[in-house]
């Protein structure tokens, strides 16, 4: 699994594949989820999403729900909206009651621009009964750690964060920064 992550991450698509045949054919290891999710990273990230599909379509047990993540990605990422329908339709059958596969569902669609299919997630969402733990980052300033929850309110008497932050947010425009909205995500965490 290492290997096949450092050549997915290195963009040495031809090289994890050979790895993958040899463990297949070579060393006679029958690969598991974790290494089909290897794979399958390993061609979404090159943008060769149609084969990953077609290598999850072969794969000879039921695909897991990191498999499809993996391939959700891979869609959103290299814009192939019909099999990344595909994938969040798979998602839903595995996962129908856990409000994080909603959410990462309407965030593929929202970064596709489709917001019927936003709007339709969250019907659904509203209908299950656990909700997405809201996301939260940290920041340490003077020995102290500060929590932000997402989409909450900022809550200190030191403004010196906000001030940092603000500085950072300016260098970051200085040396050219630009944050495209496909890499928002869409908050539905308030809404369910």
């Amino acid at each position: 699994m290492a290997v096949l992550s450092a050549c997915s991450h290195a963009g040495l698509v031809d090289e994890g594949l050979r790895y993958f045949r040899l463990l297949t054919r070579f060393y006679n290891v029958a690969p598991d989820q974790e290494i089909y999710g290897c794979v399958v990273d390993l061609l979404g990230r090159a943008g060769r999403v149609k084969e990953a599909y077609q290598l999850i379509e072969n794969i000879p047990f039921k695909p897991d729900e990191c498999i499809w993540v993996a391939l959700l990605g891979a869609c959103k990422a290299h814009k192939q909206p019909s099999i990344g329908k595909l994938a969040a339709s798979r998602m839903l059958e595995m996962k129908p009651n856990r409000a994080g596969t909603y959410v990462l569902l309407s965030n593929f669609f929202a970064a596709e621009g489709n917001w019927t299919g936003v709007a339709c997630l969250r019907k659904l969402m509203r209908g299950i009964k656990n909700k997405k733990e809201a996301g939260m980052s940290w920041i340490e300033l003077k020995n102290q750690v500060y929590s932000f929850v997402v989409g909450g309110e900022f809550v200190s008497s030191n403004e010196q964060i906000v001030e940092v932050l603000e500085v950072l947010i300016t260098h970051m425009k200085d040396f050219g920064y630009t944050l495209g909205l496909d890499c928002f995500v869409h908050d539905q965490e308030n809404e369910v």
